[in-house]
């Protein structure tokens, strides 16, 4: 009992988190976890609260944040996400990972959050930032299957 109060096992379900988390993917998620920027984690579906989605947070309280040409820029800063190295490198030239988007002011106790596989990822570009309420934990480790444990 102990340990559902400090952490639990999601299921991955979908491809909007490759190539950093698989469909089927099982994660250990710490509910107790302080949350920072590019943490995966895992948040309550606003529509169907029972719903589970797992997200990375990119722009946290107070952060003014925007896209152009693919890359973030946050507080007017570039700012790198090396984890998208290898599904850009698989973009078709000229292609975009994440479309321009205009500079947005995270709200506080909210964050904004994004799929890794930003063509298919339903995330805060269509729902909004997230309320610090709807975030359940931080996903820290991967523990299936045994040749993605991470």
């Amino acid at each position: 009992a102990t340990f559902l109060l400090v952490a639990v096992l999601v299921q991955v379900n979908g491809d909007s988190m490759v190539p950093s988390l698989a469909d089927n993917q099982i994660a250990l998620v710490l509910r107790q976890s302080e949350i920072e920027r590019f943490d995966i984690v895992v948040i309550k579906d606003s529509k169907k609260p029972s719903k589970r989605v797992i997200k990375r947070i990119i722009g946290l309280p107070g952060d003014e944040l925007s896209y152009k040409e693919d890359q973030l820029f946050i507080n007017n800063q570039p700012v790198s996400e090396p984890f998208l190295a290898e599904i850009k490198e698989a973009l078709a030239k000229d292609s975009l990972l994440t479309e321009n988007i205009e500079k947005i002011k995270i709200p506080e106790n909210s964050y904004f959050v994004l799929g890794d596989n930003r063509k298919i990822s339903l995330d805060s570009r269509l729902t909004g930032a997230v309320h610090e309420d709807m975030i359940i934990g931080e996903a820290k480790f991967t523990l299936w299957p045994p040749r993605k444990i991470r």
